[in-house]
């Protein structure tokens, strides 16, 4: 997910642990102190994870080290410990230069909140289609959820209007409804979302700007954690649902291929439309096929071919269901996959990361890339020059397994 997701979710952490703190402590007095302390270990614990793009700017080549070091060992349960440790102790070092002292309950509260900070960054990595690798080094396989895109401004809709109340100082309210009018610009003018689910986002946030403010803390928590848990629940439930309903119609249409995958992301704050890419192999297995397209959750609502509006213009486009607009398609093959894997050392790293690959050649050069960042109106950030001669090849390739180790194994 954006950290600025990642920033509010752990400032909902930091007044839940609060609220709790004053619950189950009534005597203690929560001062300024307690709540900066709290507020900035879950703030930090909740964003320190990202400081691995720092990696691309030291090893080469930049992209290549990018794609593989970004959500690498800092996104593992191992190195999250030691990124708690690291976080209390430059706490405890404050504190000694300050000469200010600790209550016990603040130093529960900060070692709860590192811990819970960085296992919360895992969980919401783990929603959408990037995914994550968290149990390195006892298995280095990549998890990926596909219910979320990875910008998803429904859930700043709802944690902003809590936070908000949960701070009077001007200037951090200030921040916020700047941050909620970034929300609603994202929700009114990229294109992603239909309008109707825009007014419907935008009279939500009012309502929630309305009710908090009336509200008591036991239940604008309630609120907040409900909503938020319904969110991913609609997502969640739908991405299954799909993921079926698309094998079945592979099934249906070549009942001898197999599925390796189905890829999908919503559009931002649409759970209508969904973005969609199949991995396919052929009986023989010698091939195999790329598609990636478009589909609608409730055609009588939304028609695929007004989903892909919201992204593109001039692609040409093949529709197989009345649900399912496919706009891309590449047929592969497996073996010269496994050749380029075999030979060419940049190949093989990159695959450590590529879940849907597909190459071409171009004016003489090489080109390997990931359709699941193929789009219309940016260039795809996976996408590598290849160089066809490999004698000096990357350096310090970390373990992950292959996401199309099903392509790469006899």
């Amino acid at each position: 997910m954006d950290n600025i997701t990642h920033s509010l979710v752990g400032a909902l952490t930091a007044e839940t642990a609060l609220s709790v703190l004053k619950i189950r402590k009534p005597e203690f007095q929560i001062t300024r102190k307690t709540k900066i302390i709290f507020w900035l270990s879950a703030l930090i614990a909740n964003n320190i994870c990202d400081l691995d793009f720092v990696i691309s700017f030291v090893l080469k080549p930049s992209r290549l080290q990018y794609l593989l070091h970004h959500r690498g060992h800092t996104h593992t349960v191992l190195l999250l410990l030691f990124q708690a440790g690291l976080i209390f102790f430059g706490f405890w070092i404050w504190t000694k230069l300050k000469k200010v002292s600790w209550e016990k309950e603040e130093i529960l509260g900060v070692v709860g909140l590192t811990l819970v900070g960085g296992v919360l960054h895992l969980v919401l990595d783990f929603l959408n289609q990037y995914g994550v690798h968290p149990f390195w080094p006892f298995y280095s396989g990549w998890f990926f959820a596909d219910i979320m895109f990875i910008v998803e401004p429904s859930l700043w809709m709802t944690l902003i209007p809590f936070l908000f109340y949960s701070g009077s100082h001007r200037y951090f309210r200030l921040l916020l409804v700047s941050l909620l009018g970034a929300g609603l610009a994202l929700e009114w003018f990229t294109g992603f979302v239909p309008k109707a689910i825009a007014i419907g986002m935008t009279i939500w946030s009012l309502f929630l700007m309305w009710g908090f403010r009336s509200w008591s803390k036991k239940t604008q928590l309630v609120v907040c954690y409900a909503s938020l848990g319904l969110i991913g629940l609609l997502f969640s439930l739908e991405s299954f649902w799909l993921k079926q309903e698309i094998k079945k119609l592979f099934f249906k249409e070549q009942p001898d291929i197999a599925v390796n995958d189905v890829i999908l992301s919503p559009f931002p704050s649409n759970p209508i439309c969904w973005q969609v890419v199949t991995v396919v192999t052929s009986k023989n297995r010698k091939t195999f096929s790329l598609r990636k397209g478009v589909v609608s959750l409730f055609t009588n609502l939304y028609r695929p071919s007004e989903c892909l509006e919201l992204i593109s213009k001039t692609v040409k486009v093949s529709q197989t269901h009345p649900q399912v607009i496919w706009t891309t398609q590449f047929n592969l093959d497996r073996r010269e996959l496994i050749k380029l894997h075999q030979t060419n050392c940049f190949v093989a790293a990159q695959l450590r990361f590529v879940r849907a690959p597909f190459w071409y050649r171009r004016d003489g050069k090489l080109y390997f890339a990931d359709l699941r960042f193929e789009t219309e109106s940016r260039d795809n950030f996976s996408k590598l020059e290849i160089p066809e001669t490999t004698t000096d090849c990357p350096k310090l390739i970390p373990p992950w397994s292959e996401p199309r180790r099903d392509l790469l194994s006899n």
